[in-house]
C-alpha cells in the first residue's frame, strides 16, 4: 500500500468524524462503491428545479458523496482522460443502485431530490442532474479551496493538479429530483420502471450496466 493510500491519522480521524456524525454510508453497502449519502433536511430558500419541483425548507433531502477508496485509484493515475472515463464507468454502476435504493428503502422513500457539492460537475446532466453554481461568493471559495486540497492530497501530481485546468476545478451545486433520477435510470434500460399502485416495488438494477451511450 503506497503513502497516499493510507492516510497520516489525522486526515483518517477527520474523515471518520464526518462518516459517523452525518451517517454517510456507501450505496448498497458496498465498501467499493464510487457513491454514498446522508439524509438531510433542507435548510435553505425555496429552490425551483428545471423539472418543476420546489424544494421548500424542511424538506427531506439525499446528500450525495464521492467515495475516496473508488476515487484513488483514478486520481493517482494523473491521467485526466481515464480519469473522466473511470468516473462514468463507475457511476453508470452506481446511480442505478442509488435510484433503486430510493424506492426501496423505507428511510429514502420521502426523499424529494438529491444534492451534491463538487468539483466533479461535467457530465452529470447524463443522470439528470442540473448544475447551479455558488453564489455565496465566500462559500464558494472555501468548499473549491477545501475540495482541491483534498485533489492535491491523493493525486498523482500532487499540488501540480491545481496547476492545470483550474477555471474547470470550481465547485458547484448539483440538483436532481427523485423521480427525474428514476425515470432517466429506466429510460437508459438501468432499472425497472417504478411499481403501480398495489404492486410489489420493481427495484432491481442491473448489475452491469450497458455499454457507455452518448
Amino acid at each position: 500500500m503506497s503513502g497516499r493510500d493510507s492516510l497520516p491519522l489525522p486526515w483518517r480521524l477527520l474523515e471518520a468524524h464526518f462518516q459517523r456524525v452525518y451517517q454517510v454510508r456507501p450505496v448498497d453497502g458496498d465498501p467499493d462503491a464510487l457513491l454514498a449519502y446522508n439524509p438531510f433536511r433542507h435548510a435553505g430558500p425555496e429552490l425551483r428545479l428545471q423539472c418543476g419541483l420546489t424544494i421548500y425548507k424542511g424538506d427531506p433531502l439525499l446528500e450525495v458523496h464521492f467515495r475516496r477508496a473508488a476515487l484513488l485509484p483514478l486520481i493517482q493515475d494523473g491521467d485526466s482522460t481515464r480519469m473522466g472515463l473511470g468516473l462514468i464507468r463507475l457511476a453508470d454502476r452506481d446511480i442505478p443502485r442509488l435510484a433503486a435504493a430510493l424506492e426501496r428503502e423505507p428511510e429514502l422513500r420521502e426523499v424529494k431530490a438529491l444534492h451534491a457539492l463538487t468539483l466533479f460537475h461535467r457530465g452529470v446532466t447524463r443522470y439528470g442532474f442540473e448544475v447551479r453554481p455558488v453564489k455565496e461568493r465566500p462559500l464558494e471559495w472555501w468548499f473549491t479551496w477545501w475540495m482541491r486540497l483534498l485533489l492535491a492530497r491523493d493525486h498523482a501530481w500532487g499540488a501540480g493538479r491545481l496547476k492545470v485546468g483550474t477555471e474547470a476545478l470550481v465547485v458547484k451545486h448539483v440538483w436532481v429530483s427523485r423521480e427525474t433520477l428514476i425515470q432517466r435510470c429506466v429510460q437508459r434500460g438501468w432499472v425497472a420502471a417504478p411499481a403501480s399502485p398495489g404492486e410489489a416495488p420493481r427495484h432491481a438494477a442491473r448489475s452491469t450496466p450497458p455499454e457507455r451511450e452518448g
